[in-house]
């Protein structure tokens, strides 16, 4: 790169040296005359500075997501609470139900032969045991217990969905299931769950 300078000859010294001074300007020529004196690292703090606002909108929209998608979560989290307590309730109400109703004999006895034949149907003898399936006048009572206690709470969500699949089951408004570990007890009611306040 050649560098060159350009002497501007200077004139006598005015009377008033101070008002009338100015100084020598140096120009300097390389190969790219076009470019300005700017340092490049100004041009590139100048770039970054204007860069900075658009950084700062950028995480702001990026935390405004992730509150958004908390709120869904805990509103998830609420609601799935919500049903809890009210599976819970409903559950409570059907077993005190089912410990003062009369039986229905002919009823009961044809559902409960049904649902003696849900595990081997299903074909989860070799997971769940039923020890207990017991109607009464609408209200019937399933116990089910792991074949393998090590097991806890694995199988019950499949155990579950297969019993929803029973044809006999269709008769049935409300359902509630609770899981304790290694066992899972099941209410089920010809009637709906607006229907229950009126017993016991």
């Amino acid at each position: 790169m050649t560098l060159g300078y350009h002497h501007q000859q200077r004139k006598a010294p005015a009377a008033d040296f101070k008002s009338t001074h100015n100084p020598v300007t140096q120009v300097r020529f390389d190969d790219n005359p076009d470019e300005g004196e700017l340092d490049p690292r100004h041009d590139t703090q100048a770039q970054s500075n204007g860069d900075e606002p658009i950084l700062r909108e950028d995480a702001w929209s990026v935390l405004e997501q992730e509150n958004a998608q908390l709120r869904m979560q805990l509103a998830q989290l609420q609601q799935q609470t919500v049903r809890a307590k009210a599976t819970g309730n409903v559950a409570k109400q059907l077993q005190s139900i089912f410990e003062h109703q009369q039986r229905d004999e002919i009823w009961a006895s044809e559902v409960e032969i049904q649902a003696a034949d849900f595990i081997y149907v299903s074909e989860l003898q070799d997971l769940v045991a039923m020890p207990v399936a017991q109607c009464k006048a609408h209200v019937c009572q399933l116990n089910f217990q792991a074949v393998q206690r090590e097991d806890g709470n694995k199988h019950w969500q499949h155990v579950h969905n297969a019993l929803l699949q029973m044809p006999w089951m269709r008769q049935f408004k409300t359902i509630t299931a609770v899981q304790n570990g290694p066992s899972m007890q099941v209410h089920l009611s010809l009637k709906r769950s607006s229907e229950l306040k009126s017993e016991y």
